[in-house]
């Protein structure tokens, strides 16, 4: 359950929403190069922790709710996949 509330932390917050437009746009370019991303990489990228991380804490401040690992990564691979669907599209609508 707590990792549906991590994934509307991640998708609602301003903050969070910054780093994860800087991810998609540094996802284009390389894609744009030939690049195909992976899920499990673009998950375990420093900047996908850093997002998870910090809606870990809005969790926890908010809600008074810890995530576990489990749920972290889980959180991470559905933003990951919502970030590669996100650049495809603009990959090819341009």
């Amino acid at each position: 359950m707590n990792t549906n509330l991590l994934i509307i932390y991640i998708r609602n917050s301003r903050d969070i929403y910054a780093l994860t437009e800087w991810l998609q746009n540094a996802l284009l370019k390389k894609v744009n190069r030939g690049l195909t991303p992976s899920v499990e990489y673009l998950a375990n990228c420093s900047t996908m922790k850093k997002i998870v991380r910090m809606a870990a804490k809005k969790l926890s401040d908010l809600d008074h709710k810890t995530a576990t690992k489990q749920e972290k990564e889980q959180a991470a691979r559905e933003h990951a996949a919502y970030i590669i669907g996100c650049v495809e599209y603009l990959a090819n609508n341009k």
